[in-house]
């Protein structure tokens, strides 16, 4: 028997073929097409990786000039097949007569079952009755993998057209709103593009901005205590006072004596509970927010691990760890590493339980170690890898304790409140420092105290902070905008397009003007809502209750309403993005030469630079501070104290 199997990349190809044979493979070329072959038991098995998806979808060449197509035929045209690369479709059919069997062991997800079934297709219109069957696994580990070839099921239709329909859907709404704002409303120089996730996405960074401007701080005051010795600090009860005058009656009436008396004293502890285990959200929030690794960095990263069969597969949504999974096997396997200590630690509990979070889903477990490294890591791949290794510690540990004191005092007629805080159990905080928290020296009630200071502290209240891509992507779960393997494209698209930018996203001139121009003639373009109602119903296909063409025909019929609105408007959309697109692009005359205007450049480093536009002629050429890249109008008459 001759099988044929067909992973996604080339390192699980590799990691495949070293499993099931034992470490027997051996590496073939043959028409320009690398893969691992192996026998065993009698049956020679091949093993070709497809370096991801080898088929686009796109639309047939009398409907890629953008100048003479038609939108609205646009909207209602099916795309076609396209192979790429070539050469791995010249192999799977060179391949399709010799081949018994064809087994897919690419990702288990949509994006893999699709992957999968466009290299059956390929191979089918060879072998129209060639057998296919399905490995499916979480982790790229030498049991998980024996265990799916030992219970091998059939390929999921559903799940493949659900993820094709995306494809169709985004290729739609992407060609049709980028060609008409590009061409109806550009300057003809820059693609303005937009899209069904992307928009949305967009607008989500815009409004927390536009919220934190709009902003009014307001001022309110505390009555601040000093007392004891050693001296600590408390705050009046019946604050904090939205007017000054409250807080300096307050003042006033604790001004009376010169000595605070301790009315109480209450002692507790507080339990803080581990951790929920990590989905693919929060490993993208945590590399954000705590590593400063961009959303698609930390994604490639978690792919890596993944292929190296050191963690589970990194896209899911799940944030329960299944019944079937074995726990201890993991943390045995662990012992030897840099974390010894903590798994010593977890596996001497009498009893090890994992914490829960609020999804469980049955596609995968959420991301855990799964072994450690072969060899050591470094740089960020390490990060990533210590992420995933701490997170699932944490949720195997005790809680934390922490022990709490409360004392309530009185100075004069007026009351305060002092607290101090004692770590007694680290739990599963040992697994991330922290500093030491302040407690209270030792009081009892009826102490009389010192007094070494009362004042006024004067606060304002803070907006709330700029979307992180960490931050933007847990907005994005919870809208339902995109998927867990793709939120991190879509951020990709907003920096590569420079609609944001930045650490803490704040939109360019040109993505916030494409939000409010379409906010104001094309709402549903911007809103989250007809984005969910479509991940609903490809879920749906997903799932058996829909088909392709009906979700496409729900999804070209919201796309021709929007056209309708766009064109109705596009004079008034055309003015708008132009005044902006020339606002962010043009900073002004040459401060060289006579005839040429310093405009934003990009080097190949990726970096941002002004430089003439009458370059070669003249090289003038500045560093753009920060705060120009978001107001250009910032630079005016500065050019030349710019370096």
């Amino acid at each position: 028997m001759r099988r044929l199997i067909l992973a996604e990349k080339f390192s699980a190809a590799l990691r495949l073929a070293t499993i099931l044979s034992e470490g027997m493979a051996k590496r073939v070329r043959a028409d320009g097409v690398t893969h691992f072959r192996f026998s065993k038991g009698g049956d020679e098995t091949l093993v070709l990786p497809l370096r991801g998806h080898i088929v686009e979808v796109d639309y047939s060449e009398g409907y890629r000039d953008w100048a003479t197509v038609d939108l609205a035929a646009l909207v209602d045209v099916d795309p076609v097949r396209r192979e790429s690369p070539a050469a791995i479709h010249d192999r799977l059919r060179a391949l399709a007569p010799s081949v018994d069997e064809v087994i897919l062991a690419t990702d288990y997800d949509r994006e893999g079952e699709l992957i999968g079934m466009e290299s059956l297709e390929t191979l089918r219109a060879v072998r129209p009755d060639l057998p296919a069957r399905r490995a499916r696994f979480s982790a790229m580990t030498g049991p998980e993998i024996r265990k799916a070839f030992a219970s091998l099921t059939e390929p999921d239709t559903g799940l493949a057209e659900a993820a094709l329909a995306r494809e169709w859907i985004d290729l739609a709404w992407g060609a049709v709103l980028t060609r008409f704002l590009t061409l109806a409303c550009g300057t003809g120089r820059q693609v303005i593009s937009a899209g069904r996730v992307q928009t949305p996405t967009l607008a989500l960074v815009v409004e927390r901005e536009r919220e934190r401007e709009d902003f009014v701080p307001r001022p309110f005051w505390k009555v601040i205590l000093e007392v004891g010795d050693p001296p600590f600090v408390a705050v009046a009860t019946n604050g904090p006072f939205w007017d000054r005058e409250g807080a300096e009656a307050t003042r006033a009436l604790a001004n009376l004596d010169s000595e605070a008396v301790v009315e109480e004293v209450r002692r507790s502890e507080v339990r803080e509970h581990p951790p929920p285990p990590m989905n693919t959200t929060a490993f993208l929030a945590e590399a954000s927010r705590g590593q400063r690794i961009s959303a698609p960095r930390a994604m490639a990263l978690a792919q890596s691990l993944y292929q190296r069969g050191e963690i589970s597969y990194p896209r899911t949504d799940n944030t329960v760890y299944p019944p079937a999974l074995q726990l201890r096997p993991i943390l045995e396997s662990l012992r030897e590493s840099a974390y010894r200590v903590p798994v010593e630690r977890i596996l001497a509990l009498p009893e090890i339980r994992a914490s829960r979070g609020p999804r469980a889903t049955t596609d995968h477990p959420p991301i855990h170690p799964v072994a450690p490294p072969s060899k050591p890591h470094t740089g960020l791949l390490w990060i990533a890898y210590d992420l995933i290794v701490r997170r699932f510690l944490a949720t195997l540990s005790p809680a934390a304790v922490m022990g709490v004191t409360t004392v309530r005092l009185r100075l004069g007629d007026a009351e305060f409140l002092a607290q101090g805080k004692t770590r007694v159990e680290p739990g599963w905080r040992s697994l991330y420092p922290e500093p030491e928290p302040a407690d209270l020296p030792p009081l009892h009630e009826g102490a009389m105290l010192p007094v070494r200071g009362l004042r006024l502290a004067e606060e304002r209240t803070r907006p709330r902070p700029l979307h992180t891509q960490g931050s933007l992507v847990q907005a994005m779960e919870r809208l339902d905008l995109g998927t867990k393997s793709t939120r991190h494209e879509i951020l990709g698209t907003l920096l590569r397009r420079e609609y944001v930018e930045g650490r803490s996203l704040r939109s360019t001139e040109a993505g916030r003007t494409v939000v409010d121009a379409l906010s104001l003639y094309a709402s549903e373009l911007v809103s989250p809502a007809m984005t969910h109602h479509l991940e609903e119903r490809m879920s749906a296909i997903a799932e058996g209750r829909a088909s392709l063409r009906d979700v496409v025909g729900e999804s070209r019929a919201a796309l021709h309403a929007a056209l309708v609105n766009l064109r109705a408007h596009e004079a008034s959309i055309a003015r708008w993005l132009q005044d902006a697109l020339y606002l962010q692009r043009d900073f002004g005359p040459c401060d060289t030469c006579a005839s040429g205007r310093l405009v934003r450049r990009r080097s190949r480093g990726g970096g941002v630079f002004l430089g003439c536009s009458e370059y070669p002629a003249c090289r003038r050429h500045l560093r753009l501070p920060p705060s120009a890249v978001r107001h250009p109008w910032a630079l005016a008459g500065q050019a030349s104290a710019v370096s």
